[in-house]
């Protein structure tokens, strides 16, 4: 027997070659050269295939990209390689890899070094944050006055605690931008469900109402993209405020966020009655609890107290609210066009 490339007369033949021209020519490996990565230069995330890795483990995505790169014979039955890097620049990297191929006894080794460049491409949610990219619109309206700082100061908590990206968690939901207009305050967000799940919890802690429409805003894919807009109509009256409605007084027990409904209790009678937003548009608000005082009790029976007005010392008859009981020689009242209404304990 002897080798077909050489002429060699050797022990073993392998596809009819010797050892050495069987690696010189049957275990060669390539590299494909240079190996590109992107990198976005904001955030740092890297892509791999078609997605972006956020906190990326750059030098195990590198050594899943040399794997890539190798081709390695199909005579080869088992392969390995090590790799030490060495850092030209923080995007230039230079990988001495060190293959080891093998088939039966057959070992062959070699030396390769590949340069990997890392290339600075702005990842998906990077270039939609910088290109001011946003799905949906979240409006924060005052029925009639502005919105208080304190109403202020509360839904932007809200939206901040919402957008805040944890470690480990994704950074698609953001917040585009923000604008004080008409009284109220604009959020523009990069995500719809997250922007109507916002409008809800607003409203479920100011009161009010949501409303939304729909913008067309173009086409993907052959499909019609909508830019939605949720708007939390904040009513001008809060918990616990005193509100005149067709003559009745009542004060604010619960405002049902979302849907504009309202608890209120009639404070001459007692009773707790609902209504909507709708029915209290031309509500006029009294104020809250710097309208309450205290007022002695000179006298009392099953349906009436005789109370001294706190800001004249007159003595007036005021009808008690339906179950009001009271053994205390002073209760809590509010004035209101002169006339005198009693406070339950329980509305405070």
């Amino acid at each position: 027997m002897f080798c077909v490339e050489c002429g060699a007369e050797p022990e073993d033949l392998y596809d009819g070659l010797c050892r050495d021209c069987f690696i010189e020519s049957k275990m060669k490996v390539k590299v494909d050269s240079p190996i590109k990565i992107d990198i976005c230069p904001v955030c740092g995330s890297v892509r791999k295939k078609n997605n972006w890795i956020e906190n990326p483990d750059l030098e195990a995505i590198m050594l899943d990209k040399i794997d890539d790169a190798i081709s390695i014979p199909y005579e080869a039955e088992r392969y390995g390689f090590n790799v030490e890097f060495e850092e030209e620049d923080p995007y230039n990297i230079v990988a001495n890899i060190s293959v080891k191929l093998e088939r039966e006894e057959i070992v062959a080794e070699h030396e390769i070094s590949v340069k990997i460049i890392l290339k600075k491409v702005q990842c998906e949610i990077c270039s939609k944050i910088h290109g001011n990219y946003y799905e949906a619109i979240l409006q924060v309206r005052p029925t009639k006055k502005e919105m208080t700082e304190e109403q202020k100061e509360l839904v932007i908590k809200k939206v901040k605690k919402r957008i805040e990206v944890k470690e480990g968690e994704k950074r698609n939901i953001f917040l585009t931008s923000q604008e004080e207009i008409h009284g109220g305050i604009d959020f523009y967000l990069s995500d719809t469900g997250v922007t109507k799940n916002l409008a809800r919890e607003i409203s479920n802690a100011v009161g009010g109402s949501v409303k939304s429409s729909a913008k067309l805003a173009g086409r993907e894919d052959g499909q019609d993209i909508y830019r939605m807009t949720y708007l939390v109509r904040i009513p001008p009256y809060e918990s616990g405020d005193f509100i005149e409605v067709e003559g009745s007084i009542y004060r604010v027990k619960k405002l049902k966020g979302g849907t504009g409904k309202v608890i209120l209790k009639d404070i001459k009678t007692g009773k707790k009655v609902r209504m909507d937003d709708k029915e209290l548009e031309n509500a006029e608000v009294l104020g809250g609890d710097e309208l309450i005082n205290k007022s002695v009790v000179v006298s009392e029976s099953e349906k009436e107290m005789k109370l001294l007005d706190p800001e004249n010392f007159d003595t007036v008859t005021v009808l008690k609210p339906e179950g009001f009981e009271t053994e205390d020689k002073e209760v809590d009242v509010i004035k209101v066009k002169r006339y005198l209404y009693i406070i339950e304990e329980e509305s405070k």
